[in-house]
């Protein structure tokens, strides 16, 4: 999305802690040509803002109930530019290493809140790391992935990764069966590695493709 430099910025900050958010919003106000969209305190309404609002830059948290920031970076499948807030500094690194915009650590500085802020204008229009590869770096070496997330609609569904019966590759879906239940996951088969599903799970899909 390319904002005209006579048109405000559209921020959607995403925090499950109030605080959190006001420090952000006070932050925003040296910078004029950002407007708040709207501000969710967790992810799933961070999903349905987006849909919304289409916002061009998210501030976004990454441990949240429910859903974490990876996650709804997965499910929106979007190229807005995302700027990590969090007291979490286990995942920087590997937030860097797929082009997240910045990982700003709380407390947050202004000086430090600034540069990334410059930094997501220059992005801004740029290409951003798919929501797979973040989703996917979130997770520590080793680490298997424990939940899947499915979108359909505006419905969210998190599956356990210990109650999937089975899963089948249909073209660029998956189809996941649990509980008596199919859902289809927009991913193709290529996208699930060893390294974020346990090797039987893995095995077994291979197999179907």
């Amino acid at each position: 999305m390319s904002i005209s430099s006579d048109k405000h910025w559209r921020a959607l900050i995403v925090d499950d802690e109030e605080l959190a958010r006001h420090v952000i919003r006070e932050l925003l106000q040296s910078h004029p040509e950002i407007a708040i969209a709207a501000e969710c305190a967790n992810g799933m309404e961070a999903v349905k803002a987006v849909a919304e609002h289409r916002p061009s830059l998210i501030f976004l948290d990454v441990q949240m109930p429910k859903l974490t920031g990876f996650d709804v970076l997965e499910l929106i499948g979007t190229d807005v530019p995302v700027i990590f807030v969090t007291a979490y500094d286990e995942y920087a690194m590997r937030a860097f290493d797929v082009h997240a915009v910045d990982y700003l650590l709380k407390p947050i500085g202004r000086e430090r809140f600034d540069a990334a802020v410059e930094r997501a204008k220059n992005r801004l229009g740029e290409k951003t790391p798919a929501p797979t590869e973040l989703a996917a770096a979130a997770r520590p070496p080793q680490q298997f992935l424990e939940r899947l997330v499915v979108k359909d609609g505006t419905k969210v569904t998190l599956i356990p990764v210990g109650k999937l019966d089975y899963a089948e590759a249909q073209d660029d879906y998956v189809a996941l069966a649990t509980q008596g239940k199919k859902h289809l996951k927009q991913q193709p088969l290529r996208a699930w590695k060893p390294a974020s599903t346990p090797s039987t799970l893995f095995e077994f899909i291979a197999l179907t493709s």
